[in-house]
């Protein structure tokens, strides 16, 4: 877009976070990699979520000229396939079949392919807040939330291996948390898990240790934390049973990005940030 009078146009991006408890805006600036802007919005009583979104949208903080790309992270149930069994006119299909409860003319089910992992995650975007997103931002991209967060976790583990010693790796969420582990450069394990305290997270974990057979005096979990703070008491609880229980914070999977920095900001909004800016 040209330049305005004296005012040169700067480019920025917008990006809603789509998740359970309501949605966040986030406006960053691509060429500093910087937040801008931040704000969440929790979900109104009796408000449709698609409108309380195009009321919020329609603000000239987020709806102007400026806006050059709008991303749109859609944090809800997903599941995936291997991208060799991977069909688009079944992914529809394959999803129903794993949430069944799902309102199939509520929803359209999307995909995000993730050549690296050689896999494809489906997930639902419903239809009334594409529709309103799409009105405002026709050229809006939307991803799976996970799927971001997964091959940032991979890239890392890729880059950070010394030994032979595996990982898995454990992400909190809004109301519960994610563990994801990899094999020579594979997915191997993603799940999410609702939880309301530290023995729930802890209880989860500590299962899906023993079911991938990790060694509790060789092989790591690792906390994937916003600040070195937060869940030391999780952590501790942990170090019983595990004797390599480390933390990341978010600097450390995203190295010299100021956006890092930014704790108000979540790990996998981060993610797609640095992958696809």
């Amino acid at each position: 877009m040209p330049a305005t009078g004296n005012k040169t146009y700067h480019p920025l991006t917008l990006s809603i976070r789509i998740h359970a408890d309501g949605f966040s805006f986030f406006v960053c600036d691509p060429q500093s990699g910087s937040l801008v802007r931040g704000e969440h919005f929790r979900r109104a009583d009796a408000v449709p979520l698609a409108t309380q979104l195009q009321q919020e949208l329609a603000r000239p903080d987020y709806f102007n000229r400026q806006i050059d790309q709008t991303y749109v992270l859609i944090c809800s149930p997903a599941t995936r396939i291997p991208l060799e069994e991977f069909r688009r006119d079944e992914a529809a299909d394959l999803y129903h079949l794993a949430f069944a409860a799902e309102d199939r003319d509520a929803v359209r089910v999307a995909y995000t392919i993730q050549p690296q992992l050689e896999s494809v995650e489906l997930y639902a975007i419903p239809r009334d807040v594409e529709e309103t997103i799409l009105q405002f931002y026709p050229t809006a991209r939307f991803f799976a939330s996970r799927a971001m967060l997964m091959e940032r976790l991979l890239r890392f583990e890729e880059d950070s291996r010394r030994d032979s010693s595996r990982r898995l790796f454990l992400c909190p969420e809004e109301g519960g948390f994610s563990l994801f582990a990899f094999d020579s450069g594979h997915l191997r394990l993603a799940n999410t898990y609702a939880a309301e305290s530290d023995v729930d997270v802890q209880y989860y974990a500590l299962n899906v240790w023993q079911l991938l057979g990790m060694q509790s005096l060789t092989d790591h979990l690792v906390l994937c934390l916003s600040d070195a703070d937060q869940w030391q008491e999780l952590r501790r609880g942990l170090a019983e049973y595990i004797l390599h229980v480390d933390a990341i914070r978010h600097e450390d999977l995203f190295p010299r990005v100021a956006l890092a920095a930014e704790q108000q900001v979540p790990a996998d909004l981060k993610a797609l940030l640095l992958n696809r800016l």
